[in-house]
């Protein structure tokens, strides 16, 4: 099957490698970190399972996408979490693995957050790229909304 130019990937090789790094810097953290809940940390998880499942209800189910690259029948979705920030899906990744490592700090869990953090801007900033070529009105959108803390960046 061919795709049209509208629905082709701008490079598939980079979005699959983006979601497969950032699922295996996940994979290593929560392998890394102890299983145990700790109540220090569990508001600040709960907060971003929160977000995360706002962001999915808001975004609906079938019009979510792993990969940065936008879907073929992509609409702009600025209500939700997605008023006061762009990618409120990455914020919540990083909310609850950043206490997390905090509490339980090894070098090696340092790194592979920092790693986390890495990816995340790097999909990001890829995504964003893509979605301003595609939607008309997305700069307008960037202008007026923060990439990942809301009222900082």
């Amino acid at each position: 099957m061919i795709l049209s130019q509208k629905t082709q990937f701008k490079h598939p090789l980079l979005s699959y490698s983006l979601v497969t790094l950032q699922f295996s810097l996940i994979t290593l953290l929560i392998w890394l970190l102890p299983s145990s809940m700790t109540w220090q940390i569990l508001p600040l998880q709960l907060l971003a399972i929160f977000i995360g499942l706002w962001a999915l209800k808001t975004m609906h189910i079938g019009h979510f996408n792993i990969v940065p690259d936008p879907m073929p029948e992509i609409n702009l979705v600025t209500t939700g979490p997605y008023q006061y920030i762009r990618h409120p899906m990455y914020l919540s990744i990083l909310l609850f693995f950043f206490p997390w490592v905090i509490l339980h700090v090894s070098g090696i869990s340092l790194l592979a957050l920092g790693a986390l953090v890495f990816t995340l801007l790097f999909k990001l900033h890829y995504e964003e790229s893509l979605l301003v070529e595609r939607l008309a009105d997305y700069s307008v959108y960037q202008s007026k909304t923060k990439k990942l803390i809301p009222f900082v960046y």
